[in-house]
């Protein structure tokens, strides 16, 4: 099989934006939602500062949203959780799996 040439600036490109793995919430929240987190992992993403931006994107979410969001952030895991129907995010962004959810 033969595979398409793509220059390394592209494929950092492609796998930058974060993918949508499980969403329950409204459109327009989610794309708030995708914008909080993409700020927060562009942020602290490169240095692999996790919690920071787990942090970064509950208390934005918090603000914007209202108490009491929780935010997983990590290189595979799996979850089984409780939440507040239409107030839960999960997304790959890269190699990282981020879930954003208020209960």
């Amino acid at each position: 099989s033969t595979q398409p040439d793509i220059s390394e600036q592209d494929y950092r490109k492609l796998i930058s934006k974060a993918l949508t793995r499980s969403v329950d919430m409204s459109v327009e929240m989610s794309m708030e939602a995708m914008e909080i987190i993409t700020m927060s992992v562009d942020k602290h993403g490169a240095t692999k500062n996790y919690e920071a931006a787990a942090q970064s994107i509950k208390t934005n979410m918090d603000k914007k949203f209202g108490a009491a969001w929780h935010c997983v952030i990590g290189e595979g895991f799996g979850f089984e959780i409780t939440y507040q129907a239409k107030n839960m995010v999960y997304v790959y962004y890269g190699q990282i799996g981020i879930l954003a959810y208020k209960c």
